[in-house]
């Protein structure tokens, strides 16, 4: 069986992502905690695993310094997957930019990834700007979550 390129394993991605998000019947997406969301769930974990299987071929971009060294380190989203998923609801047509754009990931450690907490639990006013902001701006907002909660990530050379 032939193996699929990265780039066509993408495409599928894609595709599946532009097929799935204008199914959603509630593009008005208002910060709330993921227990108040009551619409589109089937299509939001649909969403959200596209997000993830994106998100493999994807390399860190950012580390903590302890995130360097742990083994094994965890790998956070810098953009929240729950946010690109809410920003596929809001405008399917922002579908591939979010994926080729939003999805940044930092290594960082266990202890670092809990001390972030959740997006709206520990971050209502970065999570409402992320469902704004354009496209290019969320992984610079997404940053925010570490600076607020004293966890230093610094971009690693190269990425």
């Amino acid at each position: 069986m032939p193996s699929i390129s990265i780039d066509d394993r993408r495409a599928q991605l894609l595709a599946c992502a532009e097929a799935v998000a204008p199914l959603a019947q509630n593009r008005n997406i208002t910060a709330v905690h993921v227990s108040k969301v009551e619409a589109d769930h089937e299509i939001r974990r649909v969403l959200e695993t596209i997000v993830r299987r994106w998100t493999k071929g994807v390399g860190p971009t950012y580390e903590s310094k302890a995130g360097t060294l742990a083994k094994p380190a965890d790998l956070d989203h810098v953009v929240p997957c729950r946010v690109i998923v809410d920003r596929m609801i809001m405008n399917p047509a922002e579908c591939e930019a979010l994926l080729q754009e939003s999805i940044v990931i930092a290594r960082i450690t266990k202890d670092e990834h809990r001390k972030l907490g959740g997006i709206w639990a520990d971050h209502p006013e970065v999570y409402a700007r992320l469902l704004t902001a354009p496209v290019g701006e969320l992984h610079t907002i997404g940053l925010e979550r570490y600076s607020n909660k004293g966890v230093k990530v610094e971009r690693i050379k190269g990425a």
